[in-house]
């Protein structure tokens, strides 16, 4: 089973990854970037308004095998429009 290193990417910091995980399909990497990447956002959502979050995941070579990102956007539209759709 591989060892992974998932270094997470902040607006304002970057958390290198030390210890790893081991993942024995590359499924399951993926699932945990995407699950880690929106368990990061909802602690904090406006944090990352206009931001990228992002995790890239290296092996213990400092290979980069997957990046993943996350987004959030928010945009108000007139309350007029808001009002009429009601």
């Amino acid at each position: 089973m591989a060892r992974y290193f998932f270094d997470v990417h902040e607006p304002r910091a970057s958390i290198i990854d030390n210890e790893g995980a081991e993942c024995s399909q590359r499924s399951d990497l993926s699932e945990e970037v995407l699950r880690a990447l929106c368990e990061i956002a909802r602690d904090r959502p406006e944090s990352y308004l206009d931001q990228k979050l992002r995790i890239i995941v290296r092996t213990s070579d400092s290979e980069v095998v997957l990046t993943a990102s996350l987004g959030l956007t928010l945009a108000w539209h007139s309350e007029e429009r808001s009002t009429r759709a009601a």
